[in-house]
Protein backbone atom coordinates (compact mmCIF):
# COMPACT_ATOMS: atom_id res chain seq x y z
CA UNK A 1 0.00 0.00 0.00
CA UNK A 2 1.40 3.39 -0.97
CA UNK A 3 1.52 6.39 1.34
CA UNK A 4 -1.23 8.11 -0.66
CA UNK A 5 -3.47 5.02 -0.52
CA UNK A 6 -3.03 4.86 3.27
CA UNK A 7 -3.87 8.56 3.61
CA UNK A 8 -6.99 8.08 1.48
CA UNK A 9 -8.09 5.16 3.69
CA UNK A 10 -7.53 7.23 6.83
CA UNK A 11 -9.62 10.04 5.33
CA UNK A 12 -12.42 7.55 4.51
CA UNK A 13 -12.34 6.01 8.00
CA UNK A 14 -12.41 9.53 9.48
CA UNK A 15 -15.48 10.34 7.39
CA UNK A 16 -17.28 7.17 8.48
CA UNK A 17 -16.41 7.76 12.14
CA UNK A 18 -17.81 11.31 11.92
CA UNK A 19 -21.02 9.88 10.44
CA UNK A 20 -21.05 7.20 13.18
CA UNK A 21 -21.40 4.70 10.36
CA UNK A 22 -18.36 2.44 10.63
CA UNK A 23 -20.13 -0.63 11.90
CA UNK A 24 -17.93 -3.30 13.46
CA UNK A 25 -14.29 -3.72 12.41
CA UNK A 26 -15.47 -6.49 10.08
CA UNK A 27 -18.16 -4.23 8.56
CA UNK A 28 -15.64 -1.42 8.16
CA UNK A 29 -13.17 -3.73 6.46
CA UNK A 30 -15.86 -4.68 3.92
CA UNK A 31 -16.83 -1.02 3.39
CA UNK A 32 -13.33 0.18 2.61
CA UNK A 33 -12.05 -3.02 0.97
CA UNK A 34 -9.26 -4.02 3.33
CA UNK A 35 -8.68 -6.78 5.88
CA UNK A 36 -9.88 -6.49 9.47
CA UNK A 37 -6.27 -6.36 10.66
CA UNK A 38 -5.65 -3.41 8.32
CA UNK A 39 -8.65 -1.65 9.88
CA UNK A 40 -7.02 -2.01 13.30
CA UNK A 41 -3.69 -0.77 11.88
CA UNK A 42 -5.47 2.32 10.49
CA UNK A 43 -7.24 2.96 13.80
CA UNK A 44 -3.93 2.55 15.68
CA UNK A 45 -2.24 4.94 13.27
CA UNK A 46 -5.04 7.50 13.73
CA UNK A 47 -4.62 7.17 17.49
CA UNK A 48 -0.88 7.75 17.11
CA UNK A 49 -1.76 10.92 15.18
CA UNK A 50 -3.80 12.17 18.15
CA UNK A 51 -7.32 10.85 17.52
CA UNK A 52 -9.10 9.50 20.60
CA UNK A 53 -11.12 6.67 19.07
CA UNK A 54 -13.37 4.25 20.94
CA UNK A 55 -15.90 1.63 19.89
CA UNK A 56 -19.53 1.64 21.04
CA UNK A 57 -21.02 -1.86 21.16
CA UNK A 58 -24.56 -0.48 21.41
CA UNK A 59 -24.27 1.68 18.25
CA UNK A 60 -21.81 -0.76 16.68
CA UNK A 61 -19.60 2.05 15.48
CA UNK A 62 -16.28 3.65 16.23
CA UNK A 63 -16.50 7.24 17.50
CA UNK A 64 -14.29 10.12 18.58
CA UNK A 65 -14.12 10.99 22.27
CA UNK A 66 -13.26 14.55 21.31
CA UNK A 67 -13.95 16.30 18.00
CA UNK A 68 -10.74 17.04 16.09
CA UNK A 69 -9.89 17.93 12.53
CA UNK A 70 -7.84 15.67 10.29
CA UNK A 71 -5.59 17.91 8.20
CA UNK A 72 -3.23 16.21 5.79
CA UNK A 73 -1.49 18.22 3.11
CA UNK A 74 0.82 21.13 2.51
CA UNK A 75 -0.02 24.63 3.68
CA UNK A 76 1.85 27.84 2.96
CA UNK A 77 3.68 28.53 6.22
CA UNK A 78 2.83 32.24 5.93
CA UNK A 79 -0.88 31.35 6.24
CA UNK A 80 -0.43 29.66 9.63
CA UNK A 81 -1.00 32.19 12.41
CA UNK A 82 -0.88 31.86 16.18
CA UNK A 83 -0.36 28.77 18.26
CA UNK A 84 2.55 26.49 17.68
CA UNK A 85 3.48 24.19 14.87
CA UNK A 86 2.70 20.64 15.92
CA UNK A 87 4.29 17.83 13.97
CA UNK A 88 3.72 14.18 14.78
CA UNK A 89 6.06 11.37 13.79
CA UNK A 90 4.50 8.40 12.09
CA UNK A 91 7.12 5.94 13.24
CA UNK A 92 4.41 4.14 15.26
CA UNK A 93 2.16 3.73 12.21
CA UNK A 94 2.60 0.61 10.09
CA UNK A 95 3.75 1.53 6.58
CA UNK A 96 5.01 5.03 7.44
CA UNK A 97 8.68 5.94 7.69
CA UNK A 98 10.30 7.98 10.45
CA UNK A 99 10.84 10.80 7.95
CA UNK A 100 7.12 11.28 7.28
CA UNK A 101 5.42 14.11 9.15
CA UNK A 102 1.96 15.63 8.81
CA UNK A 103 0.74 18.89 10.31
CA UNK A 104 -2.17 18.35 12.70
CA UNK A 105 -4.51 21.20 13.61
Amino acid sequence: MTFLEKVQLIERVDQLIRMKATGSAEDLSDRIGVSRSTVYELIDCMRAMGAEIEYCRHRQSFYYLEEKILAIGFVNKKKIRGGTDIFQSFSECPGFSDKTSIYLT
